[in-house]
Formats: structure tokens, sequence, C-alpha cells
């Protein structure tokens, strides 16, 4: 007979409650502010905010722009097909996690 456990783990996001400026962003994925742009307008990583002079960014945009970086050095892939295979990427894992509750 086999036993099963349920685990419940507990804790904060802390890439939700993160808050990076463009200047941050650029810096700590060591790209230019450019590149975060491009990637904004090809729809990859969403700012908070109108103006570009304010935008911030959540946590989730660092392996957003990280997943990019490395797409386009691996693979060679531009900014607009990392933007769709991230988008891909993230419909998969959201397809597994919802296989994994039923």
């Amino acid at each position: 007979m086999i036993k099963q456990t349920t685990d419940i783990l507990t804790g904060d996001i802390v890439e939700n409650e993160t808050r990076l400026s463009l200047q941050q962003l650029s810096d700590t994925c060591s790209v230019e502010t450019e590149y975060i742009i491009s990637l904004v307008n090809q729809g990859c990583i969403e700012p908070i905010g109108a103006e570009q002079s304010r935008w911030c960014f959540s946590g989730v945009s660092i392996r957003r722009v990280q997943k990019a970086k490395r797409l386009q050095r691996d693979l060679g892939v531009n900014p607009a097909g990392a933007a769709l295979v991230i988008e891909l990427i993230d419909e998969i894992e959201r397809l597994r996690c919802k296989i994994n509750r039923m």
C-alpha cells in the first residue's frame, strides 16, 4: 500500500514585492536600458507606470530579462522571438501546474 503525504509550503513571494527602476533592472541584469526598453516594446516584460522615467519592474522581470538574454546569446533569438519563447515557456509551466493539481 502506498502512503501519500501532502506537504504545504508557506512563504512570501519576493519577486512580486520587489520593485526596480529601469536603471536598477538594467544594472541587475547587466544589459543596456535600450535592451530593457526593447523587451517592454515586445511585451516580454511589463513595467508599472505610464511614463518611461517612472517605470518600475517586479522581480519577475529579472528572470524574464535573464531568459531573453540567454536566448539571444545561445540561440541568436531577437527580442521579439525571445518574448514569444518566454510566453510559451510560461504557458507550459501553467499547464503543468494545472495537470499536477488534477
